[in-house]
């Protein structure tokens, strides 16, 4: 059996696994995580900056922050990702929420002011499927595809000019990537959202290895608006478009499914079996277009962090913290490998 026919065996293992797996269940977002206790005790003021797409969540990490130190209070001033940085470097903030991932200038201007870089704690993943809550992206087929999946360097391959992941030349057709017959040589069709969009950002960032050089045939699309002035995600228009394409791929969200279209797995590497893109593999981080949302510091380089601000998203970063994560329902906790990773980032 070639290699190529045992990774669709094994796909279609997974596949079943899936399927046979109890309808409605839902990982155990808090196995193995520890309950918050406090370092230190920590009074004074907090000065809290960001993305205004989760009150409720930061609210409830406030309060339950207080009950373990009362003596301390919020400014809680969430006017918007775009202003989070500058909320740093005019001093104006002790913590920023992010809730995608920090453009290059927004990076820039901060190392320029001060001369080191800010610090970037992840305090969640994005969401598996929830607008506006940096959702994870899946990578798209039509429906009579026979494609099951394919590798990162494949897809930068695809997607991406100048193939960063190692690929030896541009994938331009279906046969490149193992199909036979009328698939041979048949063309890829390539969609996907607006350069200047988050989405496209992460998509460069992470299968492109921060390219800006997409493929010239790339057709992008931008929000567009109903009659109503309702948001029309651009990811509605790339799967409407695959789903008219058989020659079609592209990246967008379960929320925007078409019966047109087939989500494909994908492999780290050649030779690594394809992960497929299911809520449980994005909590665990197995899914690779799975996002966060990030808090960012200001920490000068040798120097601990400010004790109210560590104790602070050390909750954040505690059972207690994801618990506030998983009832707000909107985005995915981290899990405990990630979640470790971020304490250590604070001593």
């Amino acid at each position: 059996m070639t290699q190529h026919a045992m990774r669709c065996v094994a796909a279609l293992l997974a596949g079943f696994a899936l399927s046979t797996a109890r309808a409605g269940d839902e990982p155990d977002y808090l196995r193995d995580l520890q309950p918050y206790r406090a370092q230190a005790a920590v009074a004074g003021t907090i000065r809290v900056w960001g993305n205004p797409y989760i009150p409720e969540l930061v609210q409830a990490w406030e309060d339950g922050f207080r009950k373990h130190h009362p003596g301390i209070g919020f400014v809680t001033r969430l006017k918007g990702t775009e202003a989070a940085m500058a909320g740093l470097y005019a001093d104006i903030a002790d913590v920023v929420f992010i809730g995608r991932e920090p453009y290059r200038p927004e990076l820039r201007a901060f190392e320029d002011w001060f001369g080191y870089p800010a610090t970037g704690i992840k305090i969640t993943s994005g969401s598996y499927a929830t607008q506006h809550k940096t959702f994870a992206l899946m990578v798209y087929v039509h429906k009579d595809n026979p494609l099951a999946g394919m590798t990162l360097a494949q897809l930068d391959a695809i997607y991406g000019a100048e193939r960063r992941r190692g690929a030896p030349g541009p994938i331009r057709t279906w046969g490149q990537l193992g199909l036979k017959g009328d698939w041979a040589d048949r063309p890829i069709h390539v969609y996907g959202y607006n350069f200047d969009t988050g989405m496209a950002g992460f998509f460069r960032l992470a299968v492109m290895r921060d390219s800006d050089r997409w493929n010239p045939e790339l057709k992008d699309f931008d929000n567009g608006h109903r009659p109503t002035g309702e948001v029309i995600n651009a990811g509605t228009y790339i799967l409407d478009a695959v789903a008219h394409d058989p020659a079609g791929i592209g990246f967008a969200n379960v929320l925007f499914e078409n019966p047109g279209v087939r989500r494909i797995g994908l492999a780290e590497s050649e030779g690594q079996p394809w992960v497929e893109p299911t809520k449980q593999n994005a909590w665990l981080r197995r899914w690779p277009l799975t996002r966060y949302s990030t808090a960012f510091i200001n920490r000068r380089p040798g120097q601990p962090v400010d004790p109210k601000v560590r104790e602070f998203l050390r909750y954040i970063l505690s059972r207690d913290g994801m618990h506030a994560i998983v009832e707000d329902a909107a985005f995915l906790p981290l899990d405990a490998t990630t979640l470790l990773q971020q304490l250590q980032q604070l001593d």
